[in-house]
């Protein structure tokens, strides 16, 4: 009967402290047999030791214990509880050393115990050790100091009631005391090391990691620090860094004498949440801010966005008021930039902007709005106004009166409309002429400036839907363009766009021109922008290039690059794909009687007709056959002296193979031909592996070998080992150790030249020997049958694993290893070549 072997694993927790403390510990352990399996629900018995000093040291206290394993192999039990078999559990002095758990179990649930372990009690059981010094005569007094060097917890309560488990009390009047003090003396200590951690692993939202309180007027948690932080609140996810909260009083209140009191920042420049939010549902000031000095009240800068944004919902208030009881002005704006408004008024409903009136004054001298230049000297506008919204069709500027005005006085009607009310008019409504013999900059008929960061030089709106008319037509008669555009910054030289089904811009030549219907040109040769960029969010097709003509040889899109340099992107074409899907390079040969190919990679110099290479997961190249044809097709022209084809993994820490071929399929996985043209297949391997050669096969080794399992450890064997076959295990070999044995089956083969095994390929088989079974293997000898003469027939000796020369008189069938083929003639043990055929 095959032997069961246990092992255990021994899973001791910690002594757990309770007001009263128990005479016992806890003990787990998991039963497996020797393959690893868990024996469930089994009666196992365990003797139990406590040895003093080392694993082999005087036991202190024994007992016996029974138990069933669970359905996971685990076995609970409580030792100090068991039969006593020697000793006193609770009078272990725990203080006097090390001390170490022997375990012996019987698998049975008796007393033959057939396995042992011994495991060091790493902690010392605290709470027996604190009784026996509390008790009197241990040696645990107050105050009570350590030293020790260990990466485990030192000291560890564990309350499963309502009571503190750790409480520290001073009741000294003494400045700067502590109940409850934690230290950690490096002046360099890791991220986040603390003199004190609390942790709640509650998920609730009533739980404090560490809590604070003060009856009286003083700090419930007071934190100093000279550079770094003195309190420090983080929010890992949706809650507060630190929460401050105040039924009758403040908050939150921060102060200082030469520093800052308070800093709020945000350092994330995609969080678009606001830096400070304070709200109230009272009817009294959400921010109340004041000053007894000279300084600003409140002072807000910004880059791009508001330095003060005032909001209301009432018709009634104002977005931002400002009072002055004396001569002073209400509000002022100042500004010193030279783009950027003092005073902005904004509306994003059907209000004002900027509203100016008179109120209750009828005299005739007060003024809505107000600008003036010229004050102290300065020179600007009075007025300005622009229009940013190319969609706003209402004038930039409206002055509208309800006065009778002057109509035969048109310096008296609109201040900025243009009108020639009749339909049969071919005049103008602005006509602006320069007659000038210069080009310059501004010399123009009609000269539109937007000076502003937005805004039109010049608008032109064909404004009725069924006209046909252009909105805006430039003719020259001369050489000059008809219209130059130039954009001396960022902007685009022109931009159009339709709203309809037309075409955003359409160049053409006319039957009698021979001019290009578009021209793009770079002229400057340190400008890397493209020359053409094309782009579309829709699904047409962002270019559409096409030669129509059918015996037309030209490309329909040429691209070249004239470079010395083969860096990325130097490229005739560059194709990106810059979504999870799509294709950089699509080519399509989508007649399906042509025989074109769809895409031709020719490379006159030294580098490759196409190089390929997926950066991720992907394949270099993927190629597929709908048809007859191969997914793959590579062949060397008859003038041609490379290779078809070249695998390489030049990674020496890739364990890939350099080439996989998979079939799905009952065909074979591999065809190899010959001839010219190659249609003689001389080697295959079909779909289960099988390889089968017309011209046999040459393999380097000198033998055929077998995969074998051994008796005991794989290191105690070496190549030239004589085998036979084992009687206490199938399809096992072991060392001979008999001469002329009959259980002889092969040596250890040093480098078979094929290796059989029933494992699969991709099993590991580093646990087994190849076993020689026929051809010339380098064997182990010895002179025990005399010396050794080519051609000598052998078999084993009394040595273990070695052969000796036979008597032919004394050889039965199924003794002879093989014959020698070499001469043997020395006292040591030593290696020959022999002819092996087991007979």
């Amino acid at each position: 009967m095959k032997k069961i072997l246990l092992s255990i694993g021994i899973l001791l927790g910690t002594i757990t402290a309770f007001a009263q403390i128990p005479e016992k510990m806890s003990y787990q352990a998991i039963v497996r047999n020797v393959g690893g399996q868990i024996l469930a629900n089994q009666s196992v018995g365990i003797r139990a030791s406590v040895l003093q000093g080392s694993p082999a040291g005087a036991a202190v206290y024994s007992e016996r214990l029974t138990g069933n394993t669970n359905v996971n192999g685990l076995i609970t039990l409580e030792l100090g509880t068991g039969t006593v078999l020697s000793g006193t559990f609770n009078t272990i002095d725990w203080s006097t050393g090390n001390y170490y758990l022997k375990t012996e179990t019987d698998p049975t649930g008796g007393t033959t115990y057939t396995i042992t372990g011994t495991s060091q009690l790493l902690s010392v059981p605290y709470a027996m050790y604190a009784k026996s010094a509390g008790g009197g005569g241990g040696s645990f007094t107050i105050p009570y100091t350590n030293t020790a060097n260990n990466p485990a917890t030192l000291f560890s309560l564990t309350n499963n009631g309502d009571g503190t488990s750790l409480e520290g009390i001073n009741n000294t009047t003494t400045s700067n005391i502590a109940s409850v003090r934690g230290i950690v003396n490096s002046t360099s200590p890791g991220g986040f090391s603390s003199g004190i951690r609390g942790i709640n692993n509650g998920t609730g939202g009533l739980g404090v990691g560490v809590y604070g309180s003060q009856d009286g007027s003083g700090w419930g948690v007071y934190g100093v620090t000279p550079n770094g932080l003195g309190v420090y609140g983080n929010a890992s996810a949706n809650g507060y860094g630190v929460y401050a909260n105040s039924n009758t009083g403040t908050g939150l209140n921060a102060t200082s004498n030469n520093g800052i009191p308070a800093n709020f920042s945000i350092y994330n420049n995609t969080n678009n949440n606001n830096v400070i939010v304070a709200n109230s549902v009272g009817n009294g000031t959400v921010v109340n801010v004041s000053t007894t000095g000279n300084g600003v009240g409140v002072r807000s800068s910004t880059t791009a966005g508001f330095g003060l944004h005032g909001i209301t919902s009432a018709q009634t208030s104002a977005g931002i008021v400002g009072d002055n009881n004396g001569a002073g002005e209400a509000v002022v704006g100042r500004t010193t930039s030279d783009i950027a408004g003092a005073v902005v008024g904004r509306n994003d409903g059907g209000g004002y902007g900027v509203r100016g009136f008179v109120a209750t004054n009828s005299s005739g001298t007060g003024v809505g709005v107000l600008g003036q230049i010229g004050l102290n000297g300065s020179t600007g506008r009075a007025g300005r106004f622009e229009n940013f919204n190319t969609t706003n069709l209402f004038n930039a500027f409206e002055v509208e009166t309800n006065g009778n005005g002057n109509i035969p006085d048109n310096k008296q009607g609109n201040a900025a409309s243009f009108l020639v009310n009749n339909t049969n008019s071919v005049a103008a409504a602005v006509r602006g002429e320069v007659k000038t013999i210069f080009g310059n900059f501004g010399a123009a008929g009609i000269f539109g400036i937007s000076s502003g960061t937005g805004g039109f030089a010049g608008l032109f709106h064909a404004s009725n839907v069924s006209g046909n008319g252009a909105a805006l037509v430039a003719i020259t008669d001369g050489n000059g363009n008809a219209i130059t555009a130039n954009a001396s910054k960022d902007g685009n030289g022109v931009e159009t766009n339709i709203d309809g089904a037309g075409n955003a811009l359409y160049a053409w030549v006319p039957s009698f021109a021979t001019g290009r219907a578009g021209r793009f040109n770079i002229f400057n040769e340190s400008n890397t922008s493209d020359v053409i960029t094309v782009t579309t969010i829709g699904n047409g097709i962002a270019g559409n290039f096409k030669v129509d003509k059918v015996t037309g040889t030209k490309a329909a899109v040429r691209g070249e690059v004239n470079s010395q340099f083969a860096n990325f992107g130097t490229a005739g074409i560059y194709g990106i794909s810059s979504g999870t899907g799509g294709y950089a390079g699509l080519f399509h040969a989508s007649n399906p009687a042509g025989n074109g190919p769809a895409l031709i990679a020719i490379a006159d110099g030294n580098g490759n007709g196409i190089t390929a290479n997926a950066s991720n997961t992907g394949d270099g190249v993927e190629t597929t056959a709908d048809g007859t044809g191969n997914a793959i097709y590579a062949w060397v022209p008859n003038f041609g002296t490379g290779r078809p084809a070249r695998f390489v993994n030049y990674n020496t820490t890739n364990t890939n193979a350099a080439l996989t071929v998979e079939t799905h399929s009952s065909g074979s996985i591999a065809v190899f031909k010959s001839g010219n043209p190659g249609t003689v297949n001389v080697a295959r391997i079909n779909s289960a592996g099988r390889g089968f050669f017309n011209g046999g096969t040459q393999n380097s080794g000198a033998d055929v070998a077998e995969v074998f399992d051994v008796e005991g450890n794989i290191s105690e064997y070496e190549t030239g080992d004589i085998l036979v076959i084992s009687t206490d295990s199938d399809r096992t070999v072991e060392k001979s150790s008999k001469p002329y044995s009959t259980l002889v089956a092969g040596v250890y083969a040093t480098k078979p030249g094929v290796l059989l095994t029933e494992e699969h390929i991709d099993a590991d088989i580093s646990d087994k020997v190849p076993m020689g079974v026929i051809g010339v293997i380098p064997t182990k000898v010895c002179l025990e049958g005399g010396a050794i003469k080519r051609g000598d027939l052998l078999v084993t000796s009394s040595k273990s694993g070695v052969a000796m020369k036979a008597n032919p008189k004394k050889v039965k069938v199924g003794q002879v290893i093989g014959k020698a083929l070499q001469d043997y003639n020395q006292n040591e043990i030593g290696k020959i070549k022999v002819l092996v055929n087991i007979k």
